[in-house]
């Protein structure tokens, strides 16, 4: 089993959304809108960047750091971070549809055999400077201190 896989994806972070269901005459379907499509591209591109191809087995653990960028209401005149400013990101997207995403593009590079084995999963979602998701996947029994969400390493 691999020991740990860390990366960083650029970007802003995109939840997955969800299936839509329609109706055409007598015929009914669902779809998936898409919209996460380039976000989870990017989430590949970074697996591909730093796994080694050996799928991890076992109980997983998961940490997820999700850094949002900031609205322009959050700095002053200079384009600095005012001190009124939240740290935390408390709107859409929602922490849970973030995460689904992550983990269906995971999945889709076969990381894993089924996102079912993350037993154990960290996530936060915050404002910061570079926008994006740091990743980090291990043994859920590793006591490695990446697995440890230590969110205002990301946030500023």
């Amino acid at each position: 089993m691999t020991d740990i896989l860390h990366f960083w994806v650029p970007g802003i972070p995109k939840a997955q959304p969800r299936v839509k269901a329609f109706r055409r005459g007598n015929r009914a379907g669902v779809y998936d809108p898409g919209t996460a499509d380039g976000w989870k591209l990017l989430v590949t591109n970074g697996v591909n960047t730093h796994w080694n191809r050996v799928q991890f087995t076992g109980p997983l653990r998961l940490v997820l750091a999700f850094v949002m960028p900031r609205p322009k209401a959050h700095l002053n005149r200079h384009g600095d971070v005012k001190w009124s400013a939240p740290s935390w990101h408390q709107s859409k997207p929602d922490l849970d549809n973030l995460a689904k995403a992550v983990m269906d593009a995971i999945t889709q590079m076969q990381v894993w055999r089924d996102d079912s084995q993350v037993v154990q999963l960290e996530v936060g979602k915050g404002y910061g400077t570079r926008s994006g998701c740091f990743v980090v996947l291990g043994n859920a029994s590793s006591t490695d201190p990446l697995l440890k969400l230590d969110f205002q390493r990301f946030v500023a």
